[in-house]
């Protein structure tokens, strides 16, 4: 599924684990909502969107907005002032990083500090 970009829900994922703790014969197991949560965030696993082009568009409607609507659009634009939207997606992702880096520094800093 993960080759095939297929997003997988939370049931799914708890149901997984579910017939893998029955056939290890591991009765204790609950796959409850805490026990996902902190699975996911073991092994890095997050949501994500993933932007890229749909294969279910008309090449010919594409290439006509883009000649006649967009360039209409952009004229009054700067080019400095136009952006890709994974551009600014991965812009919008390497903020949230930083600013939780500088979150875990300070918390990092305040626990010194308290020793």
């Amino acid at each position: 599924m993960r080759d095939k970009n297929v997003p997988i829900s939370r049931p799914f994922i708890i149901e997984k684990a579910l017939q893998f703790a029955k056939t290890l014969v591991y009765d204790e197991f609950r796959g409850s909502n805490g026990w996902l949560e902190k699975f996911k965030r073991r092994h890095g696993i997050m949501a994500k969107v993933i932007s890229g082009e749909s294969k279910d568009v008309d090449d010919n409607d594409s290439e006509n907005w883009i000649t006649e609507t967009l360039s209409k659009i952009l004229k009054d634009y700067k080019p400095e002032n136009i952006f890709n939207a994974d551009e600014t997606a991965l812009f919008n992702v390497c903020l949230k990083r930083h600013s939780q880096l500088k979150r875990k520094n300070a918390l990092e800093e305040s626990k010194t500090k308290q020793d």
